[in-house]
């Protein structure tokens, strides 16, 4: 009886624990189901907040649909990226800030690198007018060339403008820069310091000038009548320069003695650089101003202007024609200067003499030598029959106007060491 109750008490214990543990084991398994599935939410709450943030820290416009989500970018990543368009994987978008500044170095280079001269601004092309050398393959002038264009006409007799346009412009003399060379080489003849005999010595420094030129070699001797025979015919550089080294010892000083002649004489828009005409941006004057050195080196040196007319002359055995082709071509012409640079255009300084007449007209920035020489013509035909037939206005320079004195010449610039007369 009592075996009895005690197996039976024991299975009902059994029982009991039986189902306690059951639902201990259910109402766990119902906990951690629960906890598992809030989790998931949160994670799913916290991916889905992220990606909504990073779409709208990294949204980019017109995105190709097949492009893959991108990664958290750096604030450095975002500025590149905002300065250039997306390249299309990773290794492209790290390359691309140092190729933009490979890119943007080689464009301001391209943007700032300037030609010296000119700078091929100012080469010369390969005619007889040329200044100086150029390379064959680089086209200087073409249908839109373009210089900028002046003139002037002045009756010489009564000093009245009878033509004129942008008279007053700045303008590049080119080779118009030797007639004051002349102004200040013809000084010195009338003062008795040069005669056309006297031979001046040829630097290297005048040697090594830029054609045209005679082809002067260091060392040599010239005579002061051929040097001036070479300028008015040939144009050549390395006998203006031969000048300037020979009166004020340098080129600079000679150029500083120019600039202020030319300011004497009243051209006060004027500035020379060289002796020559070779290109120089500082190197400026208009057309008035170059009408009145046109019209003051006839006055004042009547003598040596004459020069000016000289259709050719022979040295060392070459024939050498005068540019201003204008004195074998129109009737009266006397002269006087021809010029050129790709910056100033085709420039002339004409002096005609008809029947007591006497005009002297300047033309700057013309296309090219037929250009000019028609336009000067027109000018001459179209206003002669408008001059004076006699003189009333006064000199432009007195005729006896003093020289300077030896002193204010070696204030100046120095006087040829060694000129030779023979």
């Amino acid at each position: 009886m009592s075996v009895a109750l005690i197996v039976a008490s024991s299975k009902l214990a059994l029982s009991a624990g039986r189902s306690r543990a059951f639902s201990f084991c259910r109402v766990g398994a119902i906990g951690l189901a629960t906890v598992l599935v809030v989790f998931a939410l949160s994670h799913v709450a916290a991916q889905a907040a992220q990606h909504a943030q990073s779409k709208d820290r990294h949204a980019q416009p017109a995105q190709s649909k097949g492009r893959h989500a991108q990664p958290v970018q750096s604030k450095e990543q975002q500025h590149a990226q905002s300065k250039a368009p997306m390249p299309r994987n990773p290794k492209e978008r790290h390359a691309q800030p140092a190729h933009s500044k490979e890119r943007q170095h080689a464009q301001s280079k391209g943007q700032h690198a300037q030609p010296t001269q000119s700078r091929g601004q100012h080469a010369q092309p390969p005619d007889r007018h040329s200044a100086h050398g150029h390379s064959p393959n680089r086209v200087l002038h073409g249908p839109d060339f373009n210089p900028p264009y002046a003139d002037i006409l002045v009756d010489d007799n009564s000093g009245q403008v009878l033509h004129e346009t942008n008279p007053d412009s700045p303008r590049h003399p080119a080779s118009l820069t030797k007639v004051m060379t002349l102004y200040l080489l013809f000084e010195q003849l009338e003062a008795k310091k040069l005669s056309l005999t006297s031979r001046l010595q040829v630097s290297a420094h005048a040697s090594a000038q830029a054609p045209t030129k005679l082809g002067l070699k260091p060392n040599e001797t010239i005579t002061v009548e051929d040097t001036i025979k070479a300028i008015v015919t040939r144009s050549a550089n390395d006998a203006a320069v031969v000048i300037a080294e020979a009166i004020a010892g340098s080129e600079p000083d000679f150029a500083a003695l120019m600039t202020r002649k030319a300011q004497a004489l009243g051209m006060i828009n004027t500035v020379y650089v060289n002796a020559s005409g070779l290109p120089a941006e500082a190197q400026i004057t208009t057309a008035r101003e170059q009408a009145l050195l046109g019209r003051a080196i006839q006055d004042r040196f009547p003598e040596y202007s004459r020069y000016f007319a000289i259709p050719c002359f022979q040295y060392h055995g070459n024939e050498i024609s005068n540019h201003n082709a204008l004195l074998r071509e129109m009737q009266g012409v006397d002269g006087i200067k021809t010029g050129y640079t790709e910056a100033s255009g085709y420039n002339l300084v004409a002096s005609v003499r008809r029947d007591g007449r006497h005009l002297v007209g300047v033309v700057l920035g013309e296309k090219s030598n037929a250009a000019r020489n028609a336009r000067m013509r027109q000018l001459i035909d179209g206003h002669l029959s408008q001059a004076a037939a006699r003189r009333t206005t006064p000199s432009i320079v007195p005729a006896m106007q003093v020289p300077p004195s030896p002193q204010e010449t070696l204030d100046n610039g120095a006087m040829p060491k060694e000129a030779k007369s023979h």
